[in-house]
């Protein structure tokens, strides 16, 4: 499995539990996870972009 394949297993994971986050109300850390996750895939785009990670 190359790493990108799990990097987008482990985001869609992320992008899971903030939906989960949202849909029981805990708002604050539902934007803390997406907030993160929308970090962490800035600097993946970053890194990876034309290198083929």
């Amino acid at each position: 499995m190359t790493f990108n394949r799990l990097f987008h297993i482990v985001m869609a994971i992320a992008w899971a539990y903030t939906f989960y986050l949202t849909a029981t109300m805990q708002m604050m850390l539902a934007m803390y996870v997406m907030a993160g996750g929308m970090f962490v895939q800035a600097v993946y785009a970053a890194i990876c972009n034309k290198r083929g990670c």
